[in-house]
């Protein structure tokens, strides 16, 4: 919630957004510049810190919260980043699967080639694409709700970025974002996004991560992050057998059809 000096104002209890995507209306969140670190003393950066805190309890409360939900190593860490950087008073729930719930929050979903999914997968844990370790990652991406957003695609509180569009043009991400919420993301902020989450950046933030398991608790960012692929599209292809393939297709038809993957 909003401080001034030592007034503190409550947030109203109306919805901060309507789930819609008509022409003509917008969802109302403002998204807002780079907030600069505190120059002022440590006891007042100490407050702060207690401040947001309970305003990330209040925001999801009161409606302050936007879902970015997405099947695994499809850009959504990504996404998520780019969505706490527009919009720094909202809680960003991230997650890999879907709840009922959700429907109440306007929710940022990606989703990208299944095939390529899987090998990302099976590269951040160092791992070498048997017949067994790709039922086990089928096994994980059911759990991880990849078959969710089936269901929810076509839900007007609900935006689709399609990997495959945006992973090297991240305009495609901001011009969404602005229709979707109906805002406006300067030319700067646009290049300053672009440059603090290209692959090169990423990597060096991760260089000191040895494994898939750790990782930074604020940006998701982890160990593996990036693949020796360096986030390339299509190159299951390289990546899997013949036989693998032609598998993976057929459990991934339905997904294949519903997305224009064939």
């Amino acid at each position: 919630f909003p401080v001034t000096g030592r007034r503190v104002r409550m947030p109203t209890l109306l919805p901060l957004w309507r789930a819609t995507r008509t022409t003509g209306k917008q969802c109302g969140l403002t998204a807002t510049g780079d907030y600069q670190p505190s120059l002022r003393s440590p006891w007042l950066a100490a407050s702060d810190m207690f401040i947001n805190k309970y305003r990330r309890k209040l925001n999801k409360i009161f409606g302050g919260t936007i879902i970015q939900y997405s099947p695994p190593r499809s850009g959504s860490t990504l996404v998520y980043n780019i969505l706490r950087d527009l919009f720094p008073g909202k809680y960003i729930k991230k997650r890999h699967s879907y709840e009922s719930n959700d429907s109440k929050f306007p929710m940022v979903v990606t989703y990208r080639h299944p095939l390529d999914c899987i090998a990302s997968s099976i590269q951040r844990y160092e791992l070498i694409p048997t017949d067994e370790v790709i039922n086990q990652q089928i096994s994980e991406f059911e759990e991880n709700g990849i078959w969710d957003i089936l269901e929810i695609k076509d839900n007007p509180s609900v935006l689709m970025l399609r990997y495959e569009e945006f992973a090297r043009d991240f305009n495609v991400i901001f011009n969404e974002l602005e229709i979707f919420f109906g805002i406006k993301i300067s030319h700067q902020k646009r290049r300053s996004l672009s440059g603090r989450y290209n692959i090169n950046n990423v990597e060096k933030i991760i260089a000191s991560m040895d494994s898939f398991s750790e990782y930074d608790k604020i940006t998701h960012w982890h160990g593996k992050h990036i693949s020796a692929y360096k986030g390339s599209s299509y190159y299951y292809k390289e990546f899997f057998t013949d036989s693998q393939i032609r598998y993976l297709e057929y459990v991934y038809n339905k997904f294949f059809q519903e997305f224009n993957y064939i």
